[in-house]
């Protein structure tokens, strides 16, 4: 199956990068304006269905590559964005930075999850980008489109420490990469994102907040898509957020058995609330309740 480009208005568009081969599972965000800017490009295992998309609206040069966070489903590909277009420049948070300039460390720390092997099968080879090449984006910045155009830069912790969100006045769109958490189309419903070893649920809550400051026409959601009910969906996120903790907190379970019983316990809360049984699949199916249960049991234990 190809990857998709949909037209949202004001030059931007929608890629549905294949991420993984599986459709609606990565949303990057294309500006085509003179300055054509990229928001997220996905891991190198799956970037090829990002480039055939790119080659199928005769984008044959992208200016700027901005990535919410380095975790390597939204930023792991960048390296080879960076070679397919020399000229571009890769634009990320200073924290975040010096791990594209010299991945091992977050290599390492991601094969002690899922060891050598499997890190290269699940999301693809990481390797630098030349320390000039990459531009560091901060709280207040302002990153020049075109046409008078500029993309403001929000700092966003909580889900990452370096987590930053983009927002752009002409579209109205904010891109949340995964500050809002996780929130799949077709009847969109949020759930948080609490992987180790940045969460913390008071900086989230706070930047759930200062993103509903931006007023935002829509949150561009990485996975997946823009949503328009954007004060029902902030809400809804920052409450499953001390609903996610204060469960954690209460079970006293730890590892696998608290990985097993918070993803019983999410999925029949979205039973509950109604939510459509393909949609709860999604859910199921594309998250780490390991990593979910994790990074709030290690967030409680360190507080």
């Amino acid at each position: 199956m190809a990857a998709t480009v949909t037209k949202l208005g004001d030059d931007l568009y929608l890629i549905d990068a294949m991420m993984h081969g599986v459709p609606e599972r990565l949303a990057c965000y294309l500006f085509d304006t003179p300055e054509r800017t990229l928001v997220e490009c996905g891991p190198s295992v799956s970037i090829e269905h990002l480039f055939a998309a790119l080659d199928e609206v005769g984008v044959d040069d992208v200016a700027r590559l901005v990535v919410t966070h380095i975790h390597l489903d939204h930023a792991g590909g960048a390296w080879r964005l960076a070679r397919r277009f020399p000229g571009a420049r890769i634009g990320v948070h200073e924290t975040g930075a010096r791990h594209l300039a010299s991945p091992e460390r977050l290599w390492r720390s991601a094969a002690r999850i899922w060891g050598e092997q499997g890190l290269l099968d699940l999301w693809g080879p990481m390797e630098p980008i030349a320390p000039e090449r990459l531009e560091v984006v901060d709280e207040g910045d302002r990153l020049a489109i075109g046409g008078g155009r500029a993309i403001d830069v929000v700092h966003t912790p909580g889900h990452a420490r370096h987590h930053v969100v983009f927002h752009e006045a002409s579209t109205g769109g904010a891109f949340v990469g995964d500050a809002v958490g996780i929130s799949f189309p077709h009847g969109h419903v949020v759930q948080p994102a609490t992987p180790p070893p940045d969460f913390d649920p008071h900086l989230m809550v706070d930047s759930l907040r200062r993103i509903g400051a931006l007023e935002p026409a829509f949150l561009g959601f990485a996975h997946f898509g823009p949503e328009p009910d954007v004060d029902r969906i902030l809400a809804e996120a920052e409450r499953r957020v001390g609903d996610w903790v204060s469960w954690v907190e209460s079970v006293g379970l730890e590892g696998e058995a608290l990985a097993a019983g918070l993803r019983a316990w999410v999925l029949a809360d979205h039973r509950a609330a109604g939510v459509d049984e393909e949609v709860v699949a999604v859910f199921d199916r594309t998250t780490d309740w390991e990593s979910q249960a994790a990074g709030i049991a290690r967030w409680l234990a360190d507080r």
